[in-house]
């Protein structure tokens, strides 16, 4: 496959990009429509019952799940089983607190 390019003009070039360049004072739309922040829950709730896929309130409750829950809900596996026996079960002994860690001091230094 050979790779076409273009070859174009600094005219040319500078003339493309500055069409992507909002003017002073503009502001940028991200999200209109359905997404736009003006009552957009509620527009998501009209789009979901629309198409079918409003969930029952008994779903939509405000339950937190593990993590292992959710991956035992979403895809059955069960990742407190023993991977070796199928059988044991496996037991938290201790929960690892995040470290940030630097580099010795002799890394840092510039020579």
């Amino acid at each position: 496959n050979k790779e076409k390019f273009m070859t174009l003009t600094v005219d040319e070039f500078m003339r493309r990009f500055f069409m992507h360049v909002l003017p002073r004072k503009f502001v940028k739309i991200r999200h209109y429509g359905i997404l736009s922040n003006r009552n957009r829950s509620t527009k998501l709730q009209k789009c979901k019952e629309l198409t079918g896929a409003a969930q029952s309130k008994s779903e939509n409750s405000n339950v937190k799940l593990s993590a292992a829950e959710l991956l035992l809900k979403l895809t059955g596996i069960d990742i407190n089983i023993c991977p070796c026996c199928d059988k044991g079960e496996m037991v938290t002994k201790e929960k690892l607190n995040r470290q940030n860690y630097s580099p010795p001091e002799e890394i840092n230094k510039i020579a």
